[in-house]
This record gives C-alpha cells, structure tokens and sequence, in this order.
C-alpha cells in the first residue's frame, strides 16, 4: 500500500508522487501548495520568462522540445536536455544520480498538480528549468531563456502560462529546498577540503591510491551522510564483503588477475561499452537512455512516462548514497592494489581505476535497480533488462576493477533498493 501524501511530503520536503494519494488528498495539496491568487488562470506569473532575452542556442533546443512533444511523452525531451548537460559538463555519476533525482520528483510533481494538458507542459518545462539552473549554475540563465523559448514557440499566452508557471515555480522552489538539506554540499568550506577520515579502516586490505594517477582524495566520502529519498537510512542494506584474505577473497582477486591476462576482444568490448566514464552520460544517465528508448518503444503515455522516469532516478539516487555508505563503512582496496599485495602480481586493469573504495560495485548496484525498476513497467523486457543489468556488472570485472563479489553484491544491494521504491511508489 502506497504511503500517504503527507508522509512523503515531510520526507522529502516535496509534494511527492502526489498520485499516490486518494484525489480528495490531491485536491487538498493543491490548495495548499497553491495560493488563493495564483490558483485562477488570470493570476500573475512568479516571474517574467522574458527577462532573459532568447538566444540562438535556446532556440534550438525549445524547437527540439516543441518539435518532441509532438510524438513524445511531456517530461521525456527534458531528460534528454538534461542527459546532454551531463555529458557537457563532465558529470560525476554520483551528482548525476541525485540532479536526475530531483529533476524527475519536480517533473512528476508539476505533472500531478496541473489541471490540464496547457497548464502541464508549462509546469513540468518550469519545474525542470529551475531545477536544472540550479543542478549547472554555470548556464542558469540560460535555463531561463529555454523555458521562455518554449513557451513563444508553444504558441502560449502569458495569461494561459500563468497557472503552469506558478505551479511549477513552486514545485521547484521545493525541489530546491530539499537539494539545500540533503548535505550533499558538505566537503568543501570554501577555503579547503575538510577532513573526511574519522573512523575510517586503516588495516590491511585498505583502500589507497591507485595508479596511473593516484587521485586523492577519494570521491564524495562525505556522501554516506545525504538524505535517502525512500530508504530509512543508508546503512539499512548494507551487505558485507568476504574478510581480507579468506578463500573468497583471495580466489576472486585470483579469477580477477586470470581474466585481465587472457582478456579475450569480447570481454573489452563489453568493460569499454559499460564504463561510462568522464563526459559520458554516466551509469545513472545510460539506464536512463535504456528508459527513453522503451518508453518510445512501447508508446508510454505521459503519466505513465513522468511517473518510471521518477521511480528510476529515485531509486538511482538512493543506490548511490548505500553504495556509497557500503564503501566508506569498508574502505576496501582495488585489485589493481591488492594483486601485488597479496598475490605478487602486477596487474593492469583494462580500463581506469575509479578513485574510491572497491566493494560494492556502484555499476552493478545502479543497474541491479535500474532494471527492475524498468522491469515492472515492463515486464515483458525484464529478463533482457537483467541480463543487461548483469553484463554491466560484469564488465567492471572485465575492466580490471572489481572483483566478483563487489559485483554480485551490488547487483543485490540494488535489486533490494528497487523493491523497496516499487513497494512504496508503485
């Protein structure tokens, strides 16, 4: 059973997944979040759209989003512009997870609040410019200039803009609010990196520096400590790895060292397809691009669309920050360390070692949940999308960079966040 409106709402400081509530909730959220003089279509925009005079840039993509929603779900080409901003502006996969978070739960938020077909294209477009100027405060204005391009081509009045912006000002506002609390700012006090250290394992099989580059310090250990959007805290399924030198341990760093020293041009393929480095979409952003492609597939409709694209991104944020919470609980080494540590061996990884702990697998945790998100709304394809899910996986042992088991239980780990989002939003 769905949890009420007002519950999700004092969590995540969101009118989240309002269809969750019964219609007579609904109403009375509207009203709240509404006020009396911005309720009526006559009511005065939030803000003039036009401040920020149109570009030739911003005109392009407001002609790609017109021109898409003439065969497109409404939330589907806001996605797409912020995949692209991912790729433009080399996005982490861990901030990519938590700014598709927040830009899908305002998407699906502004979509549920608006009265009408009009009045959503305008606050789903206004939720999602706001969000994203606040996700890439280098081009914020020019978010401004998108949405106000749209709304020209769109061919929409001020006054038949009026409700759309209002509702999705606010829905933003909100989004925003939370981005403020989650503590995902923490790291940085504005003169230097503050200290993350305290409590961590310094033991044997302890996380290092890797080669080639020997990047320190390592990413986002502050991270464990962000606000969950549906678990109850990030600790809550937190797996264990095999102990340091057991027989698990040492025969998949052994299977490990076997496979990059006979790594057949398949097994490449497959790590280089998955490895979604720096000024790609990121792993968070390709299951999202698996999403688009059975959305158009299988013709989604708009609700049905805002609402998968909210349960992903979601569940993708909050597989992240337990991945995360996984790996600084454990601080475990890579193999690209441990092979010559423990097996007198130096190994060279097919593809880059991230600089943070090993265990567990965040590729194979963020496709574990992607794909059976993806699955329940489409059922038909979730065999195929666990098999995707398990060869991306896979390939970060084909790349040199994890070892089975940080595979196997991050497939776990995600699989078990995926429920717990399906159980409570589904």
């Amino acid at each position: 059973m769905s949890a009420p409106l007002h519950t999700l709402c004092a969590r995540a400081a969101l009118v989240l997944f309002a269809c969750c509530a019964a219609p007579a909730a609904l109403a009375a959220a509207s009203a709240l979040i509404m006020p009396a003089d911005s309720a009526g279509a006559a009511a005065t925009p939030p803000y003039d759209p036009a401040v920020f005079g149109p570009s030739a840039a911003a005109e392009q993509e407001a002609a790609r989003i017109v021109q898409a929603w003439q065969s497109e779900p409404v939330t589907l080409p806001w996605t797409s512009l912020a995949l692209n901003r991912i790729v433009k502006h080399k996005g982490s996969p861990t901030r990519s997870a938590r700014g598709l978070a927040l830009t899908h739960v305002a998407m699906y938020d502004a979509w549920q609040l608006a009265p009408d077909a009009l009045s959503r294209k305008v606050a789903v477009s206004t939720a999602a410019s706001k969000v994203l100027a606040y996700w890439f405060p280098a081009e914020e204005h020019g978010f401004d200039r998108i949405l106000a391009a749209v709304l020209k081509q769109s061919g929409i009045t001020p006054q038949q803009a009026a409700r759309g912006l209002a509702i999705g000002s606010e829905v933003a506002r909100r989004a925003l609010a939370h981005g403020e609390a989650d503590g995902a700012a923490r790291g940085w006090d504005g003169v230097r990196l503050q200290w993350y250290g305290e409590g961590r394992y310094y033991g044997p099989g302890a996380w290092t520096p890797t080669p080639p580059y020997f990047y320190y310090p390592p990413d986002e250990p502050f991270a464990p400590g962000w606000k969950t959007w549906m678990l109850e805290n990030p600790s809550q399924l937190r797996p264990t790895p095999p102990a340091f030198g057991s027989e698990r341990f040492v025969r998949d760093l052994q299977e490990l060292v076997d496979i990059q020293k006979n790594l057949t041009p398949e097994q490449l393929r497959i790590a280089r397809f998955w490895v979604d480095g720096s000024g790609s979409v990121t792993p968070p952003g390709h299951w999202n691009q698996i999403g688009q492609d059975l959305v158009r597939q299988y013709k989604l409709d708009d609700a049905a669309t805002a609402k998968l694209f909210a349960m992903l991104n979601v569940a993708l944020a909050d597989t992240f920050i337990a991945v995360w919470d996984t790996k600084y609980h454990y601080w475990t080494a890579r193999p690209v360390s441990m092979a010559k540590t423990v097996l007198g061996v130096e190994l060279k990884p097919a593809i880059l070692t991230p600089p943070f702990p090993s265990y567990v697998s965040g590729h194979a945790a963020f496709s574990g949940a992607s794909a059976r998100i993806l699955g329940a709304v489409f059922p038909q394809e979730a065999s195929r999308l666990d098999a995707l899910a398990l060869e991306a996986a896979t390939s970060r042992m084909y790349g040199g960079i994890h070892y089975r088991h940080d595979n196997e239980d991050g497939l776990l780990l995600g699989r078990a966040v995926a429920s717990i989002v399906l159980k409570k939003l589904n």
